[in-house]
């Protein structure tokens, strides 16, 4: 039911339905969502099939088709606004999300000139931070052992975290991925699932 409390879903990682799993929690029961869902964007359609470059070797991020095409529906986006009272959405521009002066991007640092140089994320909700620049370079991701071809930076989570959650703050990641925003919880004892 939409009245229950989500206390005994904290500190765990729910292998669901996201869209299904978000119906079912009440309104306004999260403080922060912070999530990088799949854009649907060309350059992953074939990352299974890289046998060089950035994405190493052949195999090494399995299913890639699969997660790519897994572009989030109108009817997610009105359950993250349902149940959350802030939002950072990695690739927001993606998404065709309202507009907002309050963002974060991510500047890479990066030296390959056909790859993009920041990523950015929409922020939503009551902030009313001014535009960030979180500084890192993408060659740190690159050879950190990543599990996810798009994996984001532990200390960018972990900024995000610092910068835009209290301390107190119930913080929910529907698109879990390699598990960073998680980790970044964890790591400063923040409650998340």
């Amino acid at each position: 039911g939409r009245n229950m409390s989500i206390d005994h879903l904290l500190g765990k990682i729910h292998n669901c339905d996201c869209l299904e799993f978000m119906r079912q929690l009440p309104d306004k029961c999260v403080d922060l969502i912070l999530t990088d869902p799949p854009y649907g964007i060309e350059r992953f359609k074939e990352v299974g099939k890289e046998t060089s470059g950035c994405f190493a070797k052949k195999g090494t991020f399995a299913n890639s088709e699969a997660w790519n095409n897994n572009k989030p529906n109108e009817e997610y986006f009105k359950q993250i606004f349902r149940i959350s009272r802030n939002q950072v959405i990695w690739g927001g521009n993606n998404f065709g999300l309202p507009p907002t002066e309050y963002f974060i991007v991510w500047n890479k640092f990066q030296a390959m000139p056909n790859f993009a140089e920041c990523e950015y994320a929409w922020v939503g909700g009551e902030f009313k931070k001014p535009a960030k620049i979180f500084n890192h370079p993408i060659a740190k991701v690159n050879h950190s052992g990543r599990e996810h071809p798009t994996q984001k930076p532990l200390p960018l989570f972990e900024y995000i975290c610092r910068e835009y959650a209290k301390d107190d703050w119930v913080m929910f990641d529907p698109y879990m991925g390699s598990g960073t925003t998680a980790v970044a919880c964890e790591r400063l004892g923040r409650k998340w699932f």
